[in-house]
C-alpha cells in the first residue's frame, strides 16, 4: 500500500539540480494539481449555468493544459510548464465572456493566476502576469459588458469558493515557503555553529601541534647545539691524552700575549718533552708509550694552575702557558712539574720503566711577539736536552737563583699555584 507521504514525494517531484528552481517546481505542482482537482467538478456544475455547455469545453481543455503542463515540470522544464499554464489560464478567462457574451464574474476570476503567479513565478513573471489579467479584465468588460439578470446566487457562490480555494492555496504555499526558509535558515545556523564549533577544536589541535612542534625543535635545537659545542670542544682536544691540542693553542695563546701585553703583564712559556720517549716505545710497545703520555698528561693536569693553558703541541712534546708569571715563577712551575714526573712510579706501567722530562722556558720581558716566545721556549728546551736532560732551561741558559730546597720542591705537592 502506498503511504500519503511516499504519494506525495511521487506527485511533487521536479527532476531539476537548482534547488530554488524546484521549489518554484513543487509549488506550481502543487497549483496545477489544485487547479485540476477544482476544475473537473466545474465541467459538471457549469451544466446548469446559461451557456453552460461551452464553459465546460473550456473547462476541460484546460484541466488538460494543466496535466501537460504538469509533466513539463515533472520533467524539469519549469519556466516552459509555468508559462505555458499562465497563457492557458488566461486564455480561459478570455474565452468565458466569448462564450457567454457576458463578462460577469471574469474579473473576479482574473484574481486567481495573479495568485498563483505570486508563489510560482519570479518577480518580472508576477508583473507580467498581473499586466496581462488587468488587460484582459478591462478589455472583455468593455466588449462583453455585464447584462441583465445579474449573476445567479449558484454562480456567485461558485466563483467565491473557486477564488477562496485558490487564494488559500497560495497563502498556504507562501507560508510552507516561509516555514522552509526558517528551516533552511536554522539548519545553516546549526550548521555554521557546528563549524565554527569544529574550527575552534580545530584551531585548539592547531596550536597544540605548533605549540608542541616548537617545543620539540626547542628541544632539538638546544641538542643540536649541545652538540656542536661538544663537537667543537672534541675538535680541541687530544683524543689520547684528554689535553688541548695544538689547534685551541693557536687559537689561544695569542689572545693570551695580546692581554698580557695590553695591561703590561708578565707572561711564561714552557716547552716540555719526555726524554727518550721513543726508546720506550722501542723497548715496550705503543701501548705503553701511549700509557706514559696519559699519565704525563694527569700529572700536567695536577701540577697546572688555574690560569695556565696546557695542550699537547705534538708528538711527546707540550706546551704550557703562564699569564701573569715571570720567569722565576715561571721556573717554581716547571722545577714541580720536573720533580713530579721523576717521582712517578712508572714501574706500574711496566716494571724498570722510568721517565724523566725536559723542559724549556722563555718570557715575554727576553722575546717578542708569540712566534718568538715559542720558538725561545723551543730553543731552551733543546739547551736542556744538550745539557744532560731531566732539566729545567731557560732561554738565556741562566740558572735557577734560588736553591730547590728553599722553595719546598722535595714535597711533591698536589696542585700547584704561584
Amino acid at each position: 500500500m502506498v503511504s500519503v507521504s511516499s504519494l506525495s514525494a511521487r506527485l511533487l517531484s521536479v527532476e531539476c539540480a537548482d534547488p530554488r528552481t524546484a521549489r518554484r517546481g513543487r509549488n506550481a505542482l502543487i497549483v496545477f494539481t489544485g487547479a485540476i482537482a477544482c476544475g473537473l467538478p466545474s465541467i459538471v456544475a457549469l451544466f446548469f449555468i446559461p451557456h453552460g455547455p461551452g464553459l465546460s469545453v473550456i473547462i476541460a481543455v484546460f484541466c488538460l493544459c494543466a496535466a501537460l503542463c504538469t509533466r513539463l515540470v515533472h520533467r524539469g522544464q519549469v519556466d516552459l510548464g509555468v508559462g505555458l499554464f499562465f497563457v492557458i489560464m488566461i486564455g480561459a478567462e478570455l474565452a468565458f465572456p466569448i462564450v457567454s457574451q457576458d463578462s460577469r464574474l471574469t474579473a473576479v476570476y482574473l484574481v486567481i493566476p495573479v495568485a498563483i503567479a505570486g508563489v510560482t513565478l519570479e518577480r518580472r513573471g508576477l508583473v507580467a502576469v498581473a499586466l496581462a489579467s488587468m488587460i484582459v479584465a478591462v478589455v472583455v468588460t468593455l466588449v462583453y459588458p455585464p447584462v441583465d439578470p445579474p449573476p445567479s446566487t449558484f454562480e456567485v457562490v461558485l466563483a467565491a469558493l473557486i477564488l477562496i480555494t485558490f487564494v488559500l492555496m497560495a497563502t498556504w504555499l507562501g507560508s510552507d515557503s516561509l516555514r522552509r526558509a526558517a528551516q533552511r535558515a536554522d539548519a545553516a545556523a546549526a550548521r555554521a555553529g557546528s563549524l565554527a564549533d569544529g574550527l575552534v577544536a580545530v584551531n585548539e589541535e592547531l596550536e597544540d601541534r605548533v605549540a608542541r612542534r616548537t617545543d620539540e625543535l626547542e628541544r632539538a635545537l638546544t641538542r643540536q647545539e649541545a652538540l656542536v659545542a661538544e663537537l667543537a670542544e672534541l675538535s680541541l682536544r687530544d683524543p689520547l691524552t684528554g689535553l688541548h691540542n695544538r689547534r685551541h693553542a693557536d687559537h689561544k695563546l695569542p689572545r693570551q700575549l695580546a692581554a698580557a701585553e695590553r695591561y703590561d703583564h708578565p707572561m711564561s712559556m714552557a716547552m716540555a718533552d719526555l726524554d727518550h720517549f721513543k726508546t720506550v716505545n722501542d723497548d715496550y710497545n705503543y701501548a705503553v708509550g701511549d700509557e706514559v703520555l696519559r699519565r704525563f698528561a694527569r700529572i700536567l693536569e695536577g701540577t697546572r694552575r688555574t690560569t695556565d693553558v696546557v695542550t699537547r703541541y705534538g708528538g711527546e712534546e707540550f706546551l704550557v702557558m703562564m699569564p701573569q708569571t715571570n720567569m722565576d715563577q715561571g721556573f717554581v712551575v716547571c722545577e714541580r712539574l720536573r720533580l713530579e714526573v721523576e717521582r712517578h712510579p712508572w714501574h706500574e706501567v711496566v716494571p724498570g720503566l722510568a721517565v724523566t722530562v725536559s723542559i724549556g722556558i722563555a718570557d715575554t720581558a727576553h722575546s717578542g711577539g708569540l712566534v718568538t716566545l715559542v720558538a725561545a721556549s723551543d730553543i731552551a728546551l733543546h739547551r736542556a736536552k744538550r745539557e744532560g736532560r731531566n732539566r729545567v732551561v731557560s732561554m738565556s741558559g741562566e740558572p735557577f737563583t734560588r736553591p730547590v730546597t728553599a722553595l719546598g720542591l722535595h714535597d711533591p705537592p698536589s696542585a700547584m699555584e704561584a
